[in-house]
């Protein structure tokens, strides 16, 4: 009789962990996260409910420790049978050291990544043997994300005082560690992206953040950057026709979109060789990618300075969560993505409807889709307004506005700048809007 084989686990490092953030609070609690992003990573279940626990504290800005976290647990889990005061309590005790719980939280995340790998494993082989063509690419494509998460675990870096400070001072000198809009109003706003981290965008539909996102890939790419977008609302040939409208000297995307070339055939055909040019090796797009694994799959293949997702309401989740969960496990898986292949993330998100009932309709935080866990986890959270949208009197058609709601180096605030649809282009000021218009 073949013995069944323990499903991988590391008990120790999954009670040290938890431990450690209850002996250290907030601040060990934020080095532990990046690692073990859901509760599911634990294979207790004690311990899962738990990190939950943990994560409902965090996410309420609550102080994390003994007393908070026995709190929290008793209201997320009414009818668990008594004894975790005593279990809970006894965690910190068995702590060697809190300092390493990126080290803890390492070996959790191995665990649970083999666990995910043998769920993979067994899906593929059902699929094969039931016939299931369409699920196996699916299936093949997040089997091979997770090896290659395994491959890239690497040990806790930067560790000593030393070490950071040197790695700081190289960043610092190289400047590579910015990577600009290379839009003047927004590079004010928000002072640039920095690798490793998640800027937010968001807008009502037609105010223009679509557009937006295709001047910041052009600006981009003329900075010798390597831009990822993944297209889940417009398609990669609508893309290119914005691009091929922006790189002309005079098209307008209204007749393009038509395909109206009559007299501008020639503008029309150096604008394409330009952009087949210019984009060539630098913009990588897909309007096919559906789920997140798929996304993450690409992403560790190409690594790309900037990723760029049009939107994440769009993406597939497999899982049965709630949507407000979904959106957390995205923006973390994000954040994770970032910081293992040192890019920078744009996550263009939808706004909630309600916006539209207000007086005052230009947008602000709380208008975000599933607001909370983006306020916590971006590090900077923008809006496109377009004032013409909302009353065509009152505002005039080539002026915008990018609203800084939330930055780490920039400025909060409301930033003017040109725009101009028929060109697919923003502007510094509304009058070099009004002077690129079209004359074909």
């Amino acid at each position: 009789m073949n013995k069944v084989k323990e499903q991988p686990s590391n008990m120790e490092a999954e009670k040290a962990l938890l431990g450690s953030v209850l002996l250290g609070g907030l601040d060990v609690y934020e080095k532990a996260k990046p690692w073990v992003t859901k509760s599911e990573a634990f294979y207790s279940t004690v311990n899962k409910q738990l990190w939950k626990s943990i994560q409902s504290l965090y996410r309420d800005k609550q102080e994390i420790d003994i007393i908070t976290v026995l709190d929290r647990f008793k209201r997320l889990n009414p009818n668990h049978e008594d004894g975790m005061s005593y279990y809970v309590s006894g965690l910190p005790e068995d702590v060697p050291t809190s300092a390493n719980v990126e080290q803890y939280g390492k070996i959790i995340y191995e665990k649970y990544l083999r666990r995910e790998i043998l769920k993979s494993a067994y899906k593929l082989q059902t699929a094969v043997h039931e016939n299931q063509e369409s699920e196996i690419e699916e299936i093949l494509s997040t089997h091979t994300r997770l090896i290659e998460e395994i491959k890239n675990i690497k040990p806790s870096r930067l560790n000593d005082i030393e070490t950071i400070v040197n790695h700081t001072k190289e960043l610092v000198k190289s400047g590579n560690n910015i990577i600009k809009f290379g839009m003047p109003a927004l590079d004010v706003a928000a002072g640039g992206m920095t690798r490793k981290e998640i800027t937010v965008l968001g807008g009502r539909p037609g105010h223009g953040k679509t557009t937006l996102i295709v001047n910041i890939i052009r600006s981009l790419v003329e900075q010798n950057n390597k831009v990822m977008i993944f297209n889940r609302e417009m398609s990669n040939p609508e893309m290119i026709r914005k691009l091929i409208v922006m790189e002309s000297d005079n098209l307008s995307y209204t007749k393009i979109r038509k395909g109206d070339l009559n007299g501008s055939t020639d503008l029309f055909n150096q604008a394409t060789d330009r952009v087949s040019s210019k984009y060539k090796d630098k913009l990588l797009m897909f309007d096919d990618v559906r789920t997140l694994d798929e996304a993450m799959v690409e992403i560790s293949r190409h690594k790309p300075d900037v990723i760029i997702d049009d939107y994440i309401q769009l993406i597939t989740m497999s899982d049965k969560k709630e949507r407000r969960h979904q959106i957390e496990e995205i923006v973390q898986d994000y954040k994770w993505i970032c910081k293992k292949e040192d890019c920078s993330a744009i996550l263009v998100s939808q706004l909630n409807r309600e916006i539209e009932k207000r007086y005052e309709p230009r947008p602000r935080l709380s208008d975000y889709s599933e607001s909370g866990v983006i306020e916590q986890t971006a590090e900077c959270a923008l809006f496109i307004w377009y004032g013409y949208v909302f009353d065509d009197e009152e505002y005039s058609p080539y002026k915008s506005e990018i609203i800084s709601a939330k930055v780490r180096y920039g400025r909060v605030g409301t930033t003017e700048i040109g725009f101009n649809g028929d060109r697919c282009s923003f502007y510094n000021n509304e009058a070099d809007a009004r002077q690129d218009t079209p004359q074909n």
